[in-house]
């Protein structure tokens, strides 16, 4: 059960991380700021979440917990008072709620980097897609929107799920004893290899074919296909995020 809340808590953080990360992407002056909303509600609430299951063993007032509040805090302003053009005071609180999950990050992971790296990694993939996802949606409001943010997600998404695949290749190469005829690492061997198949299929190899087929969708500027494509998409990040993240709060191995 702890290894279970453990990976929700974290899956959250990232996904709140992720989706606040990239919300400059699309210029609130085409979107207006109804987007912003949207997207902001779409961080805070697993942000939300994500604090209160930190809280079943952290102090309401310690360290972590305080970096959990100031980006709620940020993220409400920014709800209620965003314009639809980006003030100089929005900014700012952009850049103190993701300082702050980024620190939060760093001392979630006992400040190892391989570790923090790659949970970053991770953050981005699962964060970019949401993110285009939900951009994807907001071309029914406003149906003349330059398809050119969701290219730049595409590529953003090309660029983190190239280095995840390095990451995990890496590890995956010097732990193959995990993957052996007969092994007692792990879940053994069947488990072992059936979430590195889960992973490897529906983390990478499904999201990235996808990926190519809604970059040649947004080509043709045909923006529900690629929004449908996107939510395919959303839905296998998370399988595989999840997995991953099983993998390694229960075994210590990056997938």
């Amino acid at each position: 059960m702890a290894e279970i809340l453990m990976v929700t808590e974290i899956f959250l953080l990232s996904l709140a991380f992720g989706v606040s990360l990239f919300t400059p992407i699309a210029n609130s002056k085409l979107t207006g700021n109804g987007f912003v909303k949207l997207i902001i509600t779409v961080a805070l609430v697993p942000l939300f979440l994500s604090t209160l299951l930190n809280l079943r063993y952290a102090s309401l007032t310690s360290f972590p917990s305080i970096l959990h509040y100031i980006p709620m805090v940020c993220m409400v302003l920014v709800r209620f008072f965003h314009e639809d053009e980006k003030s100089i005071l929005m900014w700012i609180l952009y850049a103190v709620q993701n300082i702050c999950l980024l620190v939060l990050f760093f001392i979630t992971f006992n400040h190892h980097w391989p570790t923090f790296l790659y949970f970053m990694s991770s953050m981005g993939l699962l964060g970019i897609i949401t993110y285009a996802m939900v951009l994807g949606h907001y071309y029914l409001v406003v149906p003349k929107l330059t398809v050119r943010p969701l290219q730049i997600a595409n590529i953003i998404l090309w660029v983190i799920i190239s280095i995840k695949i390095a990451q995990a290749g890496i590890f995956v190469f010097d732990n193959l004893d995990f993957y052996e005829a007969g092994t007692m690492k792990g879940a053994g061997y069947s488990f072992n290899w059936l979430m590195l198949l889960m992973r490897a299929g529906w983390g990478y190899l499904v999201i990235g074919v996808m990926s190519i087929f809604n970059w040649k969708l947004l080509k043709l500027r045909s923006t529900q296909s690629a929004t449908g494509m996107l939510y395919a998409m959303t839905f296998f990040v998370i399988i595989g995020e999840l997995c991953a993240q099983y993998m390694y709060f229960g075994y210590g191995m990056f997938l």
